[in-house]
């Protein structure tokens, strides 16, 4: 579970703090979700975007298991973490992005929401800053992260 306790924040740097403050405040104008549609799907693109929802809630909580107890919500990993390079981050290095990117496009889609995907874009450059910067401060804990990096995909397998 991701905890953000006031005394985990405070130990943070302002970069850090940012990056979540940034991603959760584009979760909730997420769900706000004003009448902006105008995507105008066919139905039979309703269950691929339903299917790709699912996929993302999936690849979230298999993530969130396999990262245990080295899960933060902020960039810097934890004192205490180790680098974990198995199960879907054989593959993808930020699986737990790439769920969420897959759950809020699918549902953007699945609504035909032009605002929602708008927002979904807004996450996905977000994501790719927050995980930039991750990288950085993973690379500096870890001195196999280089090697690991050149060999899995940001967000997705092979890109």
């Amino acid at each position: 579970m991701i905890c953000l306790k006031p005394q985990n924040m405070l130990h943070k740097n302002l970069k850090d703090n940012t990056y979540v403050i940034a991603q959760f405040t584009l979760f909730a104008l997420f769900f706000l979700n004003p009448e902006l549609t105008g995507l105008e799907l066919c139905t039979f693109l309703k269950l691929p975007a339903l299917l790709l929802f699912i996929s993302g809630i999936v690849v979230c909580i298999v993530s969130i298991l396999q990262l245990n107890h080295n899960l933060t919500a902020f960039p810097t990993p934890k004192e205490s973490a180790r680098l974990y390079t198995g199960g879907l981050y054989k593959y993808i290095r930020h699986p737990i992005y790439t769920g969420v990117i897959m759950i809020f496009f699918g549902m953007s889609l699945y609504w035909s929401s032009v605002y929602q995907l708008m927002i979904t874009t807004a996450l996905i450059v977000l994501f790719y800053y927050k995980s930039a910067y991750e990288e950085e401060q993973l690379t500096n804990k870890f001195s196999e992260y280089k090697s690991y990096k050149s060999h899995t995909g940001r967000f997705f397998p092979w890109l």
